[in-house]
């Protein structure tokens, strides 16, 4: 199907209401305009103007809500756009465009089968060297020109491209960018795919295992000072205006080594050619689990069996629309299960600390592992599958939030969007525990 047919399809009405229905509705985020994706949205009516808009070639997107991400001490936050619901109705619909254009873009391999591949490729001891490398800036740096020359071929439909240039060059809070992918849009990631498209095929011609995740690249080699590959293949990000950062700079995360050392990539520390958890990811969910426990010691508005449901969904993670969540489930290819028995007897210590161990009776870790070995997880009862919750059981996860009485004048359809909506909530919160991995 060509560039115009898919476009035609993609933006028809049915399509973008079955975007909204599927993608958007009752989701949390609002954007600039402050409305939400909820019963009281008129999506025929949004609808109807997103198409009279596009067909007259008058579309604009509203400028994107600005939010700001802490990478930690001393480093600038990272800025995520924020677009009205009518506008993601219009990027999910570009998205897929994209998808269907550019299959090849949108399967991007997920971290742990990646890290299963690596963890392979360590062990057969193939390999002699590695290559680490840490793009600086990667989306605010991406080349409008550029990007726009690599999809021409494909996209020819002036309507479809316009509204391309639209979507990346909109102002995110004040700010007007004269490069870059606004992060946290639908289009987002894909269109960093295709940009890095050619790249990614040289590199995968060269004889050497090449491994690339957004930003973070992993290369093993053969050689025994891979110095000169390095240069060269940061050259070759050079040429599309992409800057890696220093390997000659102290702690950089760039750099280059024999595969005999210590390695870390996405989270993870490869030592003795074995994969385990960073120290500063266990870190990172030590500190989550103990303020989840000083807000209970700390605020007495806070139910016991809330706060325990809280404590134990951070330990197991969950299933949910499909995908498994979850700081555990992010680290499954880890190989040093001593790690695992730490963190039960931190989360005990930190309990007993707080004299609360007659109310928290935390899972463990060390069990969650050995269970989510299981290839189904469909029917199991210590790790939540919230997939799997019928009516009454989404009733009763919800009289932990709401007012019982106002939960029973609710038909079933209102409390599976409140339900979807509240889980959605709860396993954003699980997600803060991965943020900045590399």
């Amino acid at each position: 199907m060509k560039a115009y047919e898919i476009f035609k399809k993609r933006f028809s009405k049915k399509s973008l209401i079955d975007i909204y229905h599927k993608y958007i509705i009752m989701t949390p985020s609002t954007g600039i305009d402050g409305k939400k994706a909820d019963i009281k949205f008129d999506i025929n009516y949004e609808v109807n103007i997103i198409i009279n808009k596009i067909n007259n070639n008058t579309y604009t997107f509203s400028r994107y809500k600005e939010k700001l991400i802490s990478k930690g001490s001393g480093k600038n936050p990272r800025v995520i756009s924020i677009p009205t619901v009518r506008d993601r109705i219009v990027l999910k619909a570009l998205h897929l465009v994209l998808k269907d254009l550019y299959p090849e873009c949108a399967k991007t391999l997920i971290p742990q089968l990646m890290l299963e591949d690596i963890s392979q490729q360590v062990k057969n001891e193939r390999f002699r060297s590695y290559i680490k490398i840490d793009i600086k800036n990667f989306y605010p740096s991406i080349n409008h020109d550029m990007l726009l020359s690599k999809i021409k071929n494909k996209i020819r439909k002036k309507t479809l491209r316009s509204l391309l240039i639209k979507a990346i060059t909109n102002k995110t809070g004040n700010n007007k960018p004269d490069s870059g992918v606004p992060q946290g849009l639908s289009i987002s990631n894909i269109l960093a795919e295709i940009y890095l498209k050619d790249v990614d095929a040289t590199l995968n011609n060269k004889g050497f295992k090449y491994y690339r995740y957004v930003d973070d690249v992993l290369i093993f080699s053969n050689e025994i000072n891979p110095k000169k590959t390095l240069d060269d293949i940061i050259v070759l990000f050079d040429k599309i205006d992409l800057e890696c950062h220093d390997y000659n700079l102290i702690g950089s995360k760039t750099k280059y080594s024999r595969l005999t050392g210590t390695l870390d990539f996405l989270g993870y520390e490869i030592t003795n050619r074995k994969l385990t958890v960073k120290k500063e990811a266990i870190n990172k969910i030590e500190t989550s689990i103990a303020n989840i426990v000083t807000s209970y010691k700390y605020t007495n508005k806070l139910k016991p069996k809330y706060i325990n449901n809280k404590l134990n969904l951070r330990i197991t993670g969950c299933i949910f629309e499909g995908k498994r969540r979850g700081w555990l489930f992010y680290y499954s290819q880890m190989e040093d299960c001593k790690v695992l028995y730490k963190l039960d007897n931190t989360i005990l210590n930190i309990i007993k600390k707080s004299n609360l161990t007659d109310v928290l009776i935390p899972k463990k870790f060390s069990k969650t592992f050995m269970e989510m070995k299981r290839n189904k997880l469909e029917n199991h009862k210590y790790i939540i599958n919230f997939d799997g919750y019928n009516i009454d059981e989404k009733r009763k996860l919800l009289a932990q939030f709401m007012d019982p009485a106002i939960l029973l004048t609710l038909d079933d359809n209102t409390v599976d969007r409140i339900f979807s909506k509240r889980v959605r909530h709860l396993v954003k919160d699980l997600e803060e525990d991965l943020r900045e991995n590399s």
